[in-house]
């Protein structure tokens, strides 16, 4: 249903767009001009994400041993992005005078903060312990403070629209406005999420083995919303102009599923677990980011007669 709803907006964004487009074509004077383009390419600043997190809840296991009853470890892994920095490339291809279809790639990346709190392992286990060896119940709490949150994300994006252009009588200054759909996905690679292990050593001792893991936003997911946009710039020649625009997508915020890359320090421990035993804990959790993903834009534009 939520894909849903946004791919409606969507819709109604590029037909609301068209629809000015085709009025402001009618009352425009004259015979409208040949088809035309507009290519550009440039700079792009992707606003911070403040608040970005990945709870991680998983059941750690317990090897070598011993009856686990309870197991659980907790953490909220702070994910702050800076401003993004990358390249815009686009074109427009217009039908007349006004009316035409955009479409645009951004690609951005910005390094990765974020302070986190404890990180947190419990485990109730029965086992056999010295001097009888009889079965007890036992139980092992600890609350670890963690390293900060450090690493890369990325982030790209794909949009496709109508949009409908504006120039002033001189013809110098002019720009475009524009919407339509937004396909976005993330990319990047973030440290690091815990992965406990209990061990069960000699004469029934506990031992927690925690590795730090690096983690990634999923690389297969994609999502679709909404979006708005517009420039405007000022011709240098007959066929060069600066620019400077804002593109929005219209949706509060993402949630990407995280990946499992690798161990941090698989050379710690000698109980380090299989990336894959990880993956299976770990993979699907969530990546919230909050916010309106904005991007702005500096650049170059060509016009193509």
């Amino acid at each position: 249903m939520r894909h849903a709803s946004r791919l409606t907006t969507a819709v109604a964004v590029v037909l609301a767009a068209i629809g000015l487009a085709e009025r402001a074509a009618a009352q425009s004077a004259g015979t409208p001009d040949a088809p035309r383009a507009e290519i550009w390419g440039g700079w792009a600043v992707a606003m911070p994400i403040s608040n970005g997190t990945v709870d991680v809840a998983y059941e750690p296991p317990m090897r070598l041993g011993g009856t686990p009853l309870e197991s659980r470890a907790r953490q909220v892994l702070t994910v702050d992005a800076g401003a993004g920095l990358g390249l815009d490339l686009g074109v427009n291809v217009f039908f007349n005078r006004v009316v035409g279809v955009q479409a645009a790639l951004t690609a951005a990346s910005a390094s990765v903060s974020g302070t986190n709190g404890d990180y947190y392992t419990f485990l109730r286990y029965v086992s056999s312990q010295p001097p009888d060896y009889q079965p007890r119940e036992y139980t092992y709490e600890q609350s670890t403070p963690w390293e900060p949150t450090t690493g890369t994300l990325g982030y790209r994006s794909l949009t496709v629209g109508g949009v409908v252009r504006w120039r002033t009588a001189a013809g110098r200054v002019g720009g475009t406005l524009a919407g339509g759909i937004d396909i976005d996905w993330f990319t990047g690679e973030v440290e690091s999420a815990g992965y406990t292990q209990f061990i069960l050593g000699g004469h029934s001792t506990l031992f927690p083995v925690t590795h730090r893991v690096r983690v990634r936003p999923s690389e297969g997911d994609r999502a679709v919303g909404p979006y708005v946009g517009g420039d405007v710039h000022v011709a240098i020649t007959g066929r060069v102009a600066i620019l400077a625009g804002v593109r929005a997508r219209l949706t509060p915020g993402r949630t990407v599923p995280i990946e499992v890359v690798d161990l941090v320090d698989p050379g710690e421990s000698p109980w380090a677990p299989e990336v894959a035993e990880v993956a299976t804990a770990l993979a699907g959790l969530p990546l919230e980011l909050p916010g309106t993903r904005w991007r702005m834009i500096a650049g170059v534009k060509l016009f193509l007669r």
